[in-house]
């Protein structure tokens, strides 16, 4: 017989189990017993607490690195802006106006309150690239060179570049990047056409032709009203994505550059 085999039961004892003893309501007793039913829930409760404690210390650790990097990149939209504003004042002022009327346009075809922080935040960096872009380029006021209009045309590219390191702007990078991309497939950087550029592209190079087209130029006037109009309408399915020129022209943002009672032409920039 080895260590691990049963010990028969001794000459003249009953095998049968004490019917006391095993019965489901007396469980047996001992260091080893398991815990009872009210013991086991003060345990799980005990436990609840202890997982509750650490989510919320892990939660407030996690708000504070998140206000802490909206911080920091709130930091680094100033930043940028305001090196673009004292590289190229036109383009500060002009990134104002294209924002505003970028938000009106976005209103109109019902995008939603993340949809407009995005457009907010897209307007606001969509000409960041232009910071590598020489002054003597930006204010030239006669015809560009091929040399010198490949240096613009990379300003999409660089701006892109530049926010990349940042995961907090990327959703700012189809705006950047797209702006200048026509539905005909002419634009740049990519050459994309029709739907295959990304709606907030074509919705940022509708506004932003029309403010520069409404804006003084050291290459030119600015244009009236009626006459983006029809340049618009003609451009229609060419440049421009032919929807987003019908809710444009529908939803009013050309009334932002009215002049109003003291003769200002140019809409107010909406808080950051």
């Amino acid at each position: 017989m080895t260590p691990r085999d049963p010990i028969p039961p001794s000459p003249g004892t009953d095998a049968t189990p004490d019917p006391v003893s095993a019965s489901a309501g007396s469980p047996p007793s001992g260091p080893d017993s398991p815990p009872t039913t009210a013991e086991h829930d003060v345990m799980y409760a005990a436990q609840l607490e202890r997982y509750a404690a650490e989510f919320g210390t892990l939660y407030l650790k996690y708000r504070q690195q998140t206000a802490e990097l909206e911080t920091a990149t709130r930091a680094v939209v100033h930043a940028f802006v305001v090196a673009l504003g004292a590289h190229d004042p036109y383009t500060r002022h002009h990134t104002q106006r294209v924002q505003a009327s970028a938000l009106t346009l976005a209103r109109a075809l019902g995008w939603d309150s993340s949809q407009l922080e995005d457009v907010r935040l897209g307007a606001l960096l969509h000409d960041i690239g232009k910071t590598s872009v020489s002054d003597t380029i930006l204010r030239k006021p006669g015809r560009l060179t091929d040399a010198e209009f490949q240096a613009i045309a990379q300003h999409p590219v660089i701006g892109a570049h530049m926010i990349a390191g940042f995961p907090a702007l990327i959703i700012a990078r189809p705006f950047v990047l797209h702006h200048h991309e026509r539905w005909d497939g002419r634009g740049y950087p990519d050459r994309l056409a029709g739907t295959d550029i990304p709606v907030q592209g074509r919705l940022l190079a509708v506004v932003d032709a029309v403010d520069a087209m409404l804006t003084d130029r050291p290459y030119r006037q600015a244009l009236s009203v009626t006459q983006v109009t029809q340049e618009l309408l003609r451009s229609r399915g060419h440049q421009f994505d032919p929807d987003m020129i019908t809710a444009f022209l529908d939803c009013g943002a050309l009334d932002l550059y009215l002049p109003d009672a003291a003769g200002d032409s140019a809409p107010a920039p909406e808080a950051d």
